[in-house]
């Protein structure tokens, strides 16, 4: 992967000058284009609105107020009226609920100063196109020979099987054996859709770890929908595998369908079949590695809907006090057979740790964010702030215990680390993440302020955050995925927030250690933004942050006082674009899929394409 060099960056924070000596942002025409487009879609909802008569349906009565909303936003001076629901789309969508774990909600809490600094910043939301017709889906493709595909299977089961083992290696290098001989490959695969499908797919996420490699994983990914209908009309194991592989696919794709819709409709099929209850309680007929995989794969679902829920501040789908499966076993992939087990599994700590072991370590630190979530954030009953600090000194005490029982480091992969997961930076992120969601909601409680060693733990947590990726990613051929730009995103925003509310966290903070942790949020976020233009918002509006945040620090030094952040609901002022650039982020966030409802905050990125997947085509 290219690098941005610093003078590069430096560069890019350069804004062009007209000849009346006016200064205009670097993006000043996408800008203007890009306003006018979002005014055209206010148009053509108004006049859509202006058919419904006095009875509204819901959705018409909410565009109508999202119509209305550009006339007076500008003297809303409550952003935190915009937090319950958000229109995504500027005309023709239904509004998308961000809770109150989300990024966007603990945005509203930011310095007003810091606000205004934004106000002549204009969103840089990519607009796909004007409806979303007309966009050429790749045409499929044939699959590739046996060398390389070797190669971008490997890339998939040493980087992503790691963290969601839900396939069988096995059974699927004995499908890929037939790629040795193409002549008699169709014979040996006997037509099956099953095999067909999730080699496509194996392959298509293996093309996005390997681009180098020449292959099309769009291509690849049209090839595996060929043959889904086959798979999704089952009502098995099978149907819950093709699934994950389409969120697996749509962690790191920026075209592919919302991973928290496939998680959650992979673990609605799981609790429809009942893996997420005891089968021992269950007295299931199925035999162990019949077992063992529908284990693998309920908790691969789980994480997958729990970790994008959390993101994006919704409720789970489902609590861990309903469930009682117990985690896959601790083996060796070898050791698993479709007759059984052939090897005993990890039973000691100090024994060597297995792809499992590292595997159920994250299902652990990915369930304690759904605890966190459902315990401080979901309850809409919770209102007294000493059983909300209770709590989170309860969900400390077990992400401490998580935290003691972490494995050795995970041996890198014999091609290359491709996924974060697979670094040994991953607990320790991890971790800190866990500690700015637990006290998150409590530095930005304007009527129990928090203490300053919390402040202290969240600056700290925060820095620790930006420090770790920026060592794995920078000068590596790590990918890239939108939880990596949520958490990163995440980490600078609080970073800053904490240094601009605490005098104790601006008094522990040397201007030089500011100046590193601003730059290396900044840096993995130009070089997104480079690779993908839907990261450019998180780009553009952490650097107007990161810039005002380094010029408070430099009059704090010098003796100059910092007026402290209002926390109080209805003292935030915000730009007049801060709708339509938040609207901008909260997209991406959503999911990665059809209506363009995904265009820029925390799936994966850019533009996707339309891949039809049913009667409602791609969701988000």
């Amino acid at each position: 992967m290219m690098l941005t060099s610093p003078s590069s960056v430096m560069v890019r924070h350069q804004h062009a000058v007209v000849v009346n000596g006016r200064s205009l942002p670097r993006n000043y025409l996408e800008t203007l284009e890009q306003r006018v487009v979002f005014l055209e879609d206010q148009l053509r909802a108004t006049n859509t609105n202006a058919t419904c008569d006095a009875e509204l349906s819901p959705s018409c009565q909410l565009n109508a107020a999202s119509d209305q909303g550009s006339s007076t936003i500008a003297e809303d001076d409550d952003l935190s009226s915009m937090i319950g629901t958000l229109s995504l789309n500027a005309a023709g969508s239904e509004p998308s609920y961000l809770g109150p774990s989300s990024t966007f909600a603990f945005s509203r809490f930011m310095k007003p100063s810091l606000q205004s600094a934004l106000s002549s910043f204009h969103s840089n939301v990519a607009k796909p196109g004007t409806d979303g017709h007309g966009v050429v889906a790749p045409e499929p493709c044939a699959l590739p020979d046996f060398h390389s595909a070797v190669k971008l299977s490997n890339a998939y089961f040493q980087n992503i099987h790691t963290q969601y083992p839900f396939l069988h290696e096995a059974t699927f290098r004995k499908w890929e054996g037939a790629l040795k001989d193409p002549q008699s490959m169709i014979h040996d695969l006997s037509y099956d859709a099953v095999p067909l499908y999730f080699l496509n797919m194996v392959y298509a996420v293996g093309a996005l770890l390997l681009p180098h490699m020449g292959y099309s994983a769009e291509q690849l990914y049209a090839s595996a929908m060929l043959y889904i209908d086959d798979l999704l009309c089952r009502d098995n194991l099978e149907c819950i595998q093709a699934i994950l592989c389409c969120g697996t696919y749509s962690l790191r794709s920026f075209k592919g369908i919302s991973h928290w819709k496939l998680g959650g409709l992979a673990l609605r099929q799981c609790i429809n079949l009942g893996y997420h209850r005891s089968q021992r309680r269950l007295k299931s007929t199925a035999n162990q590695f019949q077992q063992e995989m529908q284990k693998r794969s309920f908790w691969s679902a789980y994480v997958l809907e729990c970790t994008a829920a959390v993101f994006l501040g919704r409720p789970l789908s489902l609590h861990l006090q309903e469930i009682d499966v117990e985690f896959p076993l601790d083996i060796e992939e070898s050791f698993l057979t479709p007759d059984g087990t052939c090897g005993p599994p990890r039973s000691l700590p100090t024994e060597p740790p297995t792809l499992m072991t590292h595997a159920i370590h994250g299902f652990r630190i990915r369930s304690l964010f759904g605890s966190i979530q459902s315990a401080l954030y979901s309850d809409c009953t919770l209102h007294d702030p000493q059983i909300r600090q209770d709590r989170g000194q309860q969900l400390l005490i077990e992400l401490e215990k998580w935290r003691a029982s972490t494995p050795p480091p995970m041996k890198p992969p014999p091609d290359g680390i491709l996924s974060f997961f697979t670094t040994t930076d991953w607990n320790e992120v991890s971790y800190n993440y866990a500690i700015l969601q637990i006290y998150r909601i409590q530095i930005a409680d304007g009527r129990n302020p928090a203490s300053d060693e919390m402040f202290l733990t969240c600056l700290n947590a925060a820095k620790n955050i930006c420090h770790g990726f920026h060592r794995q990613y920078f000068g590596k051929p790590t990918t890239y995925t939108w939880s990596a730009l949520h958490e990163m995103f995440l980490a600078g925003l609080t970073y800053i927030y904490c240094l601009w509310t605490s005098p104790a966290a601006r008094e522990a903070s040397r201007h030089d250690h500011v100046s590193r942790t601003c730059m290396d949020c900044t840096m993995f976020l130009v070089i997104l933004a480079e690779r993908w233009a839907d990261a450019a918002p998180y780009r553009d509006i952490f650097e107007v942050l990161a810039s005002r945040t380094m010029t408070m620090m430099a009059d704090s030094q010098q003796g100059n006082s910092v007026a402290p952040v209002a926390l109080v609901q209805g003292q935030d002022m915000y730009p007049e674009d801060l709708p339509l650039w938040m609207a901008g982020i909260s997209d991406t966030g959503l999911s990665i899929g059809a209506d363009w409802l995904l265009s820029e905050l925390i799936d994966e990125f850019p533009t996707p394409e339309h891949f039809p997947l049913g009667e409602e085509g791609r969701v988000s």
